[in-house]
């Protein structure tokens, strides 16, 4: 390194933390004073000797580094022999092995001779140079092909975090929990440490576009990551974000003097995805027929007076409404991606970097969606003198989407459908997506022919009646149908550009970590962190091929536009004092800190509709129902933190750690706060407990068994992820009519709402076997969470304003469940390895306490003939939620969270298909009314009932009294899976490597909304072709049920939310299979090549009837295990080419 890089780095590190010129001078006089070292203190010693061999093929090693575990000054090589002695203290018992392309070993040290016997680092490690005694598991990463970090997640570490993919986009990330659900209505995702500092993940924040996450990893490359750990239990130090789990993200740091370079060049493509199966142009015409002759008013004789419906001849417009359209066809591509990397480590005993410049592009199957990545990160350490030490860490990440609405929204209040693949599934198979003009001929004989334009271009100028200009404007000659399908290629046409449907994420980070090494045993440290995260959003949804649609209290709307910028600024600083020294056998080591972080968060929204230009879309005066809103939230935490291990003679271990944090977002009182100078603290203790037998005396070496760890920890963690205003009084404006806004009152303060508490308790076993050919662990855990966040309904005493409940800390939860993990090193040989392993996750979730009032119980009634309640037939102690459905989700004492709510279909009824085939059948559904009749549907108005006849479903009646109603709801399942985890194997011939990884998941439920809303035979939308199967006539056999409108005098709602819906989402999926080679060529200076290919999510195995079992709808826990028809992710094949200079 050069005297002007030195400066350089230097005057960076010293500009960004302030550092004084007189440390300088200091550094420069430590280089000509002589410091007197205090001797390092003399023990006791004995002499191991041994022999090191490999264990493929015996032949001995020279070179190998054997040292006394824990204490490296007691140290040797081994002979060209293998043969080695080396004089360690009497009271250590093991020692540590290591060797370049060795994975390393601690040995328990035999008095006859410790022999050793060292596998390749082909196989994966298991030791370390320490002692783990925390539920901790962690990879590195190397040679990565993931476009973001949660996918080396998903597919390494699957059996230590539950992960589900959210969709197919690339960089929209991952649902991820650690050993079960520990919260509701907080954040039960894990706490994100990117180095050193706490991440603000922003899981509940909006965006504009459905289906579209704000992902705060995905402008981070995996290229640049060196490892990823997964923390599940002694957590404590982290104060109340701990409860959770934490995830710890180390990026690259410089490790050689000699200046390195990796180039990286890989690219692919990515097949279209699985797509569903929908009616086609005839059979869509049968079913819409059957559907609109149920409307309430119809005259079926009336039905041939609709000119779509018309097949005759002479109806003019026959050619408009007689197609048969694959809509789905075109709007999918072969995605292409590629990649570009290069990085620099090197420096000297000055100065360490690490320097990486990264670009990708990675397009989606869906056209004109596609996500690109710029990232530049400076790392590096820095000697300033011969006690200071700084780290410098520089980044930025700049993200660019070109998105589009992605799958199924809850409720289109706001808008009509705007997502092109829910289009391409909705829209009417007997409209072209081609329009149609009027063509006169010599003899003035008029037809229409197919032009090559899209069709709906004139949608707002377009009459109802002008069927050529708009034929998509059909379903609204029906009265009280508010439906309207859009042209989606026209979205696809005019949606593109930055000004449209685009976002962009940029991130900036600095990172300054100085340290003062005070003496051998005392160290000061402090990290500081500035980061910024800054989007931009547009959204537009063009008025070309769209069609009228009715907004409640508003009026019809075409087009939509919305813009959306958010920014945050986050301040991070950790102040620490270490301190460890050894005393012989007795080794301690503590550390104390005060940690503050402080967040600012600002978000601007406005939105607008009826734009008539599609070109240059703009928010102006001249659209209609313009509306803004924005928040800017302000949020700070402060903790000191202590912890302190202990460790005799590398045989027994404890951990002890404290943590107190105070935020602001817990209330004035916080009931479970220690309260200082007017500020309530939480408090978090953990205490962890670890044995090593193999070191105990009395255990006698031996091949089968070579390492045995028993571990114990408890533990007390929070959860401070609540609303961030929760605990106080607070308004917010709405829009009441086009030009007129209010303030309401959103929230009333509660000065006790504090944080989520959760208690762990933890056993773990760890062991090798069988000259560490294999490994394994198992976890038993039992998490308890309490002061879980809930709503208790206000007294008539305390209503104020409109709000009739406020948030409380009086709800439990538990989860106790197992981990199991194992690896086996089946063949090793000279040119051949072979290794097989995997790992088991699985925990039982149950709500064990609510408060207790109104709004959470839900009365159970039978009703009488005439539908009166007469009997109360039980309770349920808790309430419903309405996720993609209407009171679907069940929250309740003795159920799991996000328990799937509704009626049991009877498939054993006399047809065994859930459906009544006939009359009669029907007429036998029950006895409740003193002979055999039909089920009831309570309807609440004059008519109180109707009856479930030939054709409907037939739904369970749980309480026998012939009704079907609210208190014949059943719990149908959960997102839970009984086991989750992965399987991996890797084979290695000489230079050639195969690997492989599959993701299983079995016993979760999924709840199919995208099925349900293609199959409810009550829209003018397209269904599935399943519906080409309804019940159509008397005697039929089908699992189908009838179509009917919504406003039918014989609606009875057979697409409610019930077991028809619920699927098992079990599968196992070969994630990723890769093939490597390592060129065997190098000179002075290329030092390596290696090419390789790959395919990821080869197959899946499954019953599940979707497009892809691994799915998550948003981020919210009772979102989880629900099928919003978002893209999924297809095949991919990717080649690669790394280059070591």
């Amino acid at each position: 390194m050069s005297k002007a890089q030195r400066a350089c780095l230097c005057f960076m590190a010293f500009a960004a933390f302030g550092i004084c010129s007189t440390y300088a001078q200091d550094a420069q006089s430590d280089e000509t004073v002589k410091v007197k070292r205090k001797a390092a203190p003399k023990h006791e010693t004995r002499t191991v000797k041994g022999r090191v061999v490999d264990s493929a093929t015996g032949t001995p090693m020279g070179g190998v580094r054997i040292q006394a575990l824990g204490m490296n000054r007691y140290s040797t090589l081994t002979n060209e022999d293998g043969t080695y002695e080396v004089a360690i203290p009497v009271f250590i018992n093991s020692l540590y092995v290591y060797a370049p392309e060795y994975a390393p070993l601690q040995v328990a040290i035999n008095e006859k001779g410790t022999d050793i016997e060292m596998l390749s680092a082909v196989f994966s490690g298991f030791y370390g140079e320490g002692t783990e005694i925390t539920a901790k598991n962690g990879v590195s990463l190397d040679e990565t092909s993931s476009v973001t970090i949660e996918t080396d997640m998903m597919n390494k570490l699957a059996g230590d975090i539950n992960i589900v993919r959210k969709n197919g986009l690339p960089g929209q990330g991952a649902y991820m929990t650690i050993r079960g659900i520990n919260s509701i209505n907080a954040d039960a995702q894990p706490l994100v440490i990117l180095d050193g500092n706490i991440l603000d993940m922003q899981y509940d924040r909006t965006a504009l576009h459905e289906g579209y996450f704000n992902n705060v990893l995905a402008g981070l490359d995996p290229e640049i990551v060196d490892k990823v750990e997964v923390i599940k239990n002694g957590t404590a130090i982290y104060g109340a974000k701990g409860a959770n789990g934490v995830i710890i993200i180390t990026t690259k740091r410089g490790k050689s003097q000699a200046t390195k370079i990796n180039a990286r060049v890989y690219a692919g493509v990515e097949l279209v995805p699985n797509k569903v199966q929908v009616m086609d142009g005839p059979q869509y015409t049968s079913y819409l027929g059957d559907m609109i002759s149920t409307i309430h008013g119809m005259d079926n004789n009336a039905l041939t007076s609709f000119r779509f419906l018309d097949q005759s001849p002479k109806n003019f417009y026959r050619n408009v409404y007689n197609n048969n359209t694959d809509w789905q066809k075109d709007m999918y591509r072969t995605a292409v991606a590629q990649n570009y990397k290069i990085s620099v480590e090197g420096g000297d005993d000055v100065g360490m970097y690490a320097l990486s410049l990264g670009y990708t592009d990675a397009q989606s199957t869906m056209k004109t969606n596609g996500m690109s990545r710029l990232n530049l990160r400076f790392n590096t350490d820095i000697k300033i003198g011969s006690k200071i030490t700084t780290g410098l860490d520089i980044a930025y990440n700049q993200v660019s989407y070109n998105i589009l609405d992605n799958g199924w929204s809850e409720n289109y209040d706001k808008q009509n459908i705007g997502s092109v693949n829910v289009l391409g599934l909705v829209q009417a198979p007997f409209i072209s997506p081609y329009s149609y003009y009027v063509d006169t001929d010599a003899n003035g004989h008029s037809s229409l022919k197919l032009s090559k334009d899209w069709a709906g271009k004139y949608a707002s100028t377009a009459g109802l009646d002008e069927y050529i200009k708009n034929p998509f404007i059909f379903s609204q000659h029906l009265d009280e149908v508010n439906e309207a399908a859009r042209n989606p290629y026209w979205i696809l046409e005019n949606g593109q550009g930055e000004n449209k449907n685009y976002a962009e994420l940029t991130q900036i980070s600095l990172n300054v970590s100085p340290k003062y090494q005070i003496n051998k045993d005392w160290a000061i440290s402090d990290r500081f962190n500035f980061s910024l995260n800054r989007n931009n959003e547009k959204y537009f949804l063009p008025v070309a091929g769209s069609t009228p649609y009715m907004i409640q209290d508003q009026g019809q709307i075409t087009s939509v536009l919305k813009s959306q910028f958010t920014s945050q600024t986050s301040i991070n600083n950790d102040l620490r004092i270490e301190y460890g020294h050894q005393w012989s056998e007795h080794t301690f080591g503590a550390f104390a800190g005060w940690r503050v972080n402080s967040y600012n968060y600002s978000y601007s929204f406005l939105n607008g509709y009826n734009n008539e230009n599609d070109k240059l879309p703009n928010i102006s005066k001249n659209m209609q129902y313009i509306s803004s809103n924005g928040v800017n939230d302000n949020w700070k935490d402060m903790t000191y933190y202590l912890h302190a291990n202990y460790n005799y003679a590398n045989r027994y271990f404890a951990e002890f750690s404290a943590s107190a944090q105070a935020s602001s977002r817990f209330g004035s009182h916080a009931k479970d706060g220690l309260r200082i100078a007017g500020v309530s603290w939480g408090f978090f203790p953990s205490l962890q407990l670890g044995w090593i037998l193999t070191n105990e005396k009395w255990f006698k070496p031996t091949p089968y068994v070579n390492y045995l760890k028993a571990t114990f920890g408890i533990e007390l963690n929070g959860n401070d992820n609540l609303d961030y205003y929760a605990s106080r009084t607070y308004w917010e404006t709405s829009q009441v009519f086009e030009n007129v806004f209010g303030k309401y009152l959103t929230n009333i303060a509660n000065s006790e709402l504090q944080w989520e508490t959760v208690r762990k308790i933890n056993l773990g076993v760890e062991g090798s076997f069988f000259n560490n050919r294999l490994t394994g662990r198992v976890d038993l855990f039992w998490n308890k969470t309490s002061n879980m966040l809930s709503v208790r309904d206000l007294s008539d005493k305390y209503y104020y304003a409109g709000i009739t409940n406020f948030w409380t800390n009086e709800g439990e939860m538990v989860n106790n469940g197992v981990e199991v993990k194992l690896n086996g090193a089946l063949i090793n040989t000279k040119n051949w390895k072979w290794e097989i392993g995997g790992s088991l996750g699985h925990y039982s979730n149950e709500i064990t306490a609510l408060p207790v009032s109104k709004d959470n119980t839900i009365e159970l009634f039978k009703r009488d003939s005439e539908g009166t309640q007469y009997e109360k037939t039980g309770e349920i102690h808790g309430y419903t939620s309405s996720v993609y459905g209407n009171s679907n989700m069940l929250t309740a004492v003795g159920y799991s969270a996000g328990t799937f709510y509704g009626w049991q279909v009877n498939y054993d009824n006399e047809s065994g298909t859930g459906v009544y085939a006939t009359e009669a059948e029907a007429g036998r559904a029950t006895t409740a009314f003193g002979a055999p009749s039909k089920l009831r549907y309570y309807t609440g108005v004059a008519n109180k009932y109707r009856e479930f006849g030939a054709g409907d479903m037939a739904f369970v009646d749980q309480n026998g009294d012939g009704w079907i109603d609210e208190s014949d709801k059943v719990a149908l399942g959960s997102a839970i899976p009984a086991i989750y985890g992965n399987l991996y194997t890797n084979l290695t011939w000489k230079n050639l490597r195969l690997d492989a990884i599959f993701k299983y998941s079995v016993g979760n439920d999924i709840y199919n909304y995208q099925r349900a809303c293609l199959e409810s035979g009550n829209t003018t939308y397209n269904q599935t072709a399943a519906m080409a199967h309804r019940w159509t006539h008397e005697g039929q056999i089908t699992d189908v049920p009838r179509a009917c409108y919504t406003n039918s005098l014989e609606y009875v709602e057979n697409e409610r939310m019930s077991s028809r819906w619920i699927e098992d989402g079990s599968y196992i999926k070969l994630k990723n299979v890769r093939l490597t080679y390592k060129v065997p060529y190098h000179n002075s200076w290329l030092q390596g090549i290696k090419v390789w290919g790959e395919a990821n999510d080869v197959f899946c195995i499954t019953k599940y009837l979707g497009t892809d079992p691994e799915t998550s709808a948003q981020n919210g826990t009772l979102y989880q295990g629900i099928d919003a028809g978002r893209i999924p992710s297809g095949r991919s094949f990717n080649l690669g080419l790394t280059l070591n200079l």
